[in-house]
């Protein structure tokens, strides 16, 4: 008879655990906790990114008008460079050129990190195609271009 008992209260106690937990588990889906699609969020970002990219010229501060700063958002964007001219990269900007010609643009001492060969760029080296190249700060270091080059961008950059 004890056993009988025990295996009621039991089987009671676990029903109403199980019945708590159905009662007050978020569900997935629901207005507390909504599921979207990665092309949403995508969406969004971009969205978010365009709004950057046309307030970042706007007059705040001492800035002028006319900055031509862009930002690529978290993935490389391709950007295409005329003779000419320079593409200066912001702070921890990552470069990579895959056509045409360029040189390593350097007003200090430190160059630009290419971590394909594990060297410093100097002012007036040669970049080398497919060479992954990191900007350590945002001092005006940058690749000027001598034959129409397209890069691969990831983070802030600046053409002029």
């Amino acid at each position: 008879m004890k056993q009988k008992v025990l295996i009621g209260v039991q089987i009671f106690f676990a029903t109403v655990i199980i019945a708590t937990g159905v009662t007050f588990a978020k569900q997935a889906g629901g207005s507390d906790d909504p599921l979207v699609a990665k092309s949403y969020v995508d969406d969004k970002i971009n969205q978010v990114l365009e709004v950057i990219n046309t307030t970042v010229g706007s007059n705040v501060g001492n800035k002028p008008t006319n900055t031509n700063v862009q930002i690529s958002g978290n993935s490389f964007k391709p950007v295409l460079v005329e003779v000419g001219q320079t593409i200066y990269g912001k702070e921890g900007t990552e470069l990579i050129l895959r056509s045409g010609k360029g040189n390593a643009v350097v007003p200090g001492k430190e160059g630009i990190a290419n971590i394909t060969n594990g060297i410093e760029l100097r002012n007036k080296n040669t970049v080398n195609k497919n060479h992954f190249l990191i900007i350590p700060r945002d001092d005006g270091r940058g690749v000027k271009v001598t034959e129409k080059a397209w890069f691969l961008v990831k983070g802030d950059y600046e053409i002029k």
